[in-house]
């Protein structure tokens, strides 16, 4: 196994030991368990109005025929640009991350703290099948998509997860550590499929005649300048509604603030995590 292989599986270990630490953080009285459930009913304070409306939505994204469906789309693609190898362990991910997540939900099933606000978290909510989903969709775009538009693939990728993983909290079906969880579990499958696939292609050179076919280099074209549009367009969208909903009334945006630390912190947390964790990924698969 060469040191590309070696440093991507060290990286996945990585993460099931910062999976191992918020499911610790989410079961363990303390701090970090006082946080997560405070940032739970900030979360499910804000989902009034439109934004109750938008989160119902954005939660169907999480769902098995969406996921089957955005799955099947980047396997094909993938297998256009003579990428066969790929194809498989973008389905073997989704696959994968869908049946672990299902077992460590049962492993893990632990109640936690009475209804809050309404809204029942069940025992096994740890890690969020919905935000698994979204974050292997988004690790799969990055696996699937072409050398140049896999950082545009990345922040497409982001923002699908911090929808899904944020709606999902917001109606009350998960704590943010769960959501962090799923993340983390994704984020360590995909490091290993893409490991394998690097230890596969260095024993077992594919034939690369497909992928340099006319219609695999105008695919990779035509995607890497779809993706960079889309991103910069979805980007934009949610910088802007971001930005409108603080400014339409500043003051109420400071006091809600104010009064909900734990929500800005757990916010940002899942914000970040959704962020940093496709980029990363997209810096370490090479090729």
């Amino acid at each position: 196994m060469d040191r590309r292989a070696k440093t991507l599986l060290g990286m996945a270990a990585g993460c099931a030991v910062l999976f191992a630490l918020v499911a610790l953080g989410a079961y363990a009285p303390g701090p970090a368990r006082t946080l997560d459930v405070d940032g739970l009913t900030g979360f499910v304070s804000v989902n009034d109005g439109w934004v109750r409306e938008l989160t119902w939505r954005l939660t169907a994204l999480g769902d098995p025929a969406q996921v089957a469906a955005i799955t099947l789309a980047l396997a094909a693609f993938a297998l256009v640009r003579g990428r066969p190898r790929v194809a498989l362990a973008v389905i073997g991910l989704v696959a994968a991350t869908s049946v672990s997540s299902q077992l460590l939900k049962a492993l893990l099933a632990h109640p936690r703290v009475p209804p809050i606000l309404g809204y029942v978290v069940g025992p096994e909510a740890l890690p969020s099948g919905h935000a698994t989903a979204a974050m292997s969709l988004a690790m799969a775009g990055v696996m699937a998509a072409p050398r140049r538009g896999r950082l545009a693939a990345a922040l497409i990728g982001s923002l699908l997860a911090l929808a899904v993983g944020g709606s999902v909290v917001a109606w009350g079906w998960h704590f943010p550590s769960d959501v962090l969880a799923g993340y983390l579990l994704a984020t360590g499958w995909a490091l290993t499929l893409t490991a394998a696939l690097y230890e596969a292609e260095r024993r077992f050179p594919a034939s690369r005649r497909w992928a340099g076919t006319a219609l695999a280099r105008a695919s990779d074209r035509v995607a890497t300048g779809g993706l960079a549009l889309a991103a910069v367009g979805v980007t934009g969208v949610a910088v802007l509604a971001t930005a409108g909903a603080v400014l339409a009334d500043p003051g109420a945006a400071t006091c809600f603030a104010r009064e909900h630390t734990a929500f800005v912190v757990a916010a940002g947390g899942v914000a970040s995590a959704a962020v940093a964790l496709p980029v990363t990924m997209a810096g370490v698969v090479r090729r």
